[in-house]
Parts: C-alpha cells; sequence; structure tokens
C-alpha cells in the first residue's frame, strides 16, 4: 500500500496520468463516431476494426478488440474482457445495439457522448494557456536584466522562488486529487467538487446531469430496462454524490412510479429536467426530450465556461499588476537608500 501510494507520485506515471486525462474522451469519440459511419456504410464489424488499427490514436483500441471478435465473440462480449477500457455504459449500449439491430445509431449516440465530455475539458484547458503564458512571462521578462547587469545566478535568483511557489501549489492540488481520488475519500471529494466558488461548483453540478442524461439517452433508446437505465447512468455521472441521489429514484420505479415522480425532489435535477421527464414519458418521445434538455444544459455549461474563463485571466491579470508593482517599490527603495546613504 505504501509502495502503491510513492508509485502515484512518480514522473512517468504522472505524465501518463496527464495524457489520459486529455486524451481518453477524444480516443472514445473518435472510435465510436468512426465505427459509426462504417457500420452505416454496411462494412462488417471485423473490416472496420481493421481499418482502424491504422488510426495511431485509437490503434491500440482496435487492435484488442479484433483480436476476441475473430476468435468468435460478439463486440459487447469483447468489450466486457477489456472492463478498464469500457465502462459499463458502453458496453450496456453496444449489446443492446447488437440485439436491437441499431448498433450504427447507438455508437453514434456514445461519440455525441464522449464529444459532449471533451468539449468542456477542452474549453477550459484551452482557456488556461494564455493566462499561464501570461504569468509566466511576468516572472521572467522583469528578470531578464540581471542577467546583463549581475549574473545568470543573480536571474535565477529572481525567477525560482516564484516559480518554485506556483509549480509547489500546483503539486499540490495534484497529490490532494490524487489522495481524494482514493475509493474511501472519493464521497468527500465529489461534495466539495460542487461547493467549489467562482462557478466551478456549479459548472461541476451541470456537467454531471449532462453526463447522466447523455448516458440515460443511450441506454433507454438501446432498450436497457428503466431501472438497468438509471443506475448506470446515475454511474457514469462521475460524482458519487449524485450518483447516490440519483439512485434513490430507483426504489420509486420498482414500485411502480413513473420517472417524474421517482426523480421529484431530486436537489441536483434542474426544473427543466423534471418537466423534460414529464413531457417525454406523456408524448412517448423521450429520447428526444431529454436531448433537448441536455442541449440545454450543455448551453449553460458553455456560459459558466466562458464567464470562468474571463475571470481566470483578471485574477491572473491582478497576480501580475502586484507582482510587478513589488518589483518596481523594492528596486526604487533600494535605489533612494543608496541615494541617501552617498548624501550622509
Amino acid at each position: 500500500m505504501h509502495q502503491d501510494w510513492h508509485s502515484d507520485f512518480r514522473p512517468e506515471k504522472i505524465k501518463r496520468s496527464i495524457i489520459q486525462f486529455w486524451t481518453a474522451h477524444q480516443k472514445k469519440a473518435l472510435f465510436y463516431r468512426q465505427m459509426a459511419v462504417m457500420l452505416k456504410a454496411g462494412i462488417p464489424i471485423t473490416s472496420a476494426l481493421s481499418q482502424m488499427k491504422k488510426h495511431s490514436a485509437i490503434e491500440n483500441i482496435s487492435q484488442t478488440l479484433l483480436s476476441d471478435i475473430l476468435k468468435g465473440e460478439t463486440f459487447s462480449r469483447a468489450m466486457e474482457k477489456q472492463q478498464k477500457l469500457f465502462s459499463q455504459l458502453e458496453i450496456k449500449t453496444v449489446s443492446a445495439g447488437e440485439i436491437s439491430g441499431n448498433l450504427a445509431e447507438l455508437m453514434e449516440k456514445l461519440a455525441l457522448y464522449f464529444e459532449s465530455l471533451q468539449d468542456v475539458k477542452y474549453r477550459l484547458v484551452a482557456g488556461m494557456i494564455y493566462p499561464a503564458i501570461l504569468l509566466h512571462a511576468a516572472i521572467i521578462i522583469p528578470a531578464v536584466p540581471l542577467l546583463f547587469t549581475k549574473s545568470v545566478f543573480a536571474f535565477f535568483a529572481r525567477i525560482l522562488p516564484m516559480f518554485i511557489l506556483i509549480y509547489g501549489a500546483g503539486f499540490g492540488i495534484y497529490v490532494a486529487f490524487k489522495t481524494l481520488s482514493r475509493p474511501e475519500m472519493t464521497e468527500i471529494r465529489d461534495a466539495l467538487a460542487f461547493k467549489l466558488p467562482l462557478g466551478f461548483g456549479r459548472l461541476f453540478k451541470n456537467i454531471a446531469v449532462i453526463r447522466f442524461l447523455h448516458a440515460f439517452n443511450c441506454l433507454y433508446s438501446a432498450g436497457v430496462s428503466i431501472t438497468e437505465t438509471i443506475k448506470l447512468a446515475a454511474e457514469s455521472s462521475g460524482n458519487k454524490i449524485f450518483e447516490k441521489e440519483i439512485s434513490r429514484a430507483l426504489g420509486r420505479v420498482e414500485k411502480g412510479s413513473g420517472l417524474t415522480e421517482a426523480f421529484a425532489g431530486n436537489v441536483f435535477l434542474p426544473s427543466i429536467v423534471l418537466e423534460m421527464f414529464s413531457t417525454g414519458q406523456a408524448s412517448g418521445r423521450l429520447d428526444e426530450t431529454l436531448d433537448k434538455a441536455a442541449w440545454h444544459l450543455q448551453n449553460e455549461v458553455n456560459l459558466a465556461v466562458e464567464a470562468i474563463l474571463k475571470i481566470v485571466p483578471v485574477v491572473v491579470y491582478l497576480i501580475v499588476a502586484v507582482y510587478v508593482a513589488s518589483i518596481i517599490i523594492s528596486f526604487y527603495a533600494r535605489y533612494l537608500g543608496e541615494i541617501n546613504s552617498l548624501l550622509e
């Protein structure tokens, strides 16, 4: 256990974690999108997977599945044997698609699901690049004259404390995240995520709801039983607190309640989602109404991300302004001190 803890913070493992975080949803979206296109074109699954082996981003996924399918396994069974790569949401959706004959359409829904997750991640990370560059430039540029007036040592003595502070804080956040990601700590982490300030808490709530709706829609459209749909969609939300609250509806559904009554009073589902459940049940077009609810919440998430990306640069500007002001004040204080010493 002690050894596993230290292994989490090895440079190569941190690097793999970052790459995995950045590319996981993107690879899945690409995989399901290409599979949907080729299956719709009438290409057999084995031929489609053979074609996708040529794509470096999803070569491992395609190769793993192809080898099992060539041995006589079904697509979903091959996925089930690779549970580190595929969630129950994906396995159940594909399994239902194989039975119903609409595998291509359901793979397209899975592609949309992962694309929506990747889009939010990309917006947040890409929006942080400029403030990060600005912060680094603000630390380095004022110290450059020291290279010419004093020495390289003086230059590094000026910039290193700030970089140690910034990267130390970043590493501290990473350590905290890894600690809170342990099974016994996930509920604490997820509860804290919903309480974050500056709009982050609301953003994470909406993301959990969107993930739930997309997953629910995939499974419901595939014909998975309603109780299993709720259970797996709740797990797909990515938040244990949200999952526990949603799972309360299972008992009511098993007793014969409709979805609207089952989810009534849920603290995490916005009123528009509850209204869409009611409308969808009444009209018999639940998948369409949930798509509209997910689209509405996706717009809210996009607006929240834009608001956060406006706030973060302002905070960075203020930090840079304070830092540059402290350099100027210390310079003039030292300069005036030297003048006073000469006058004395």
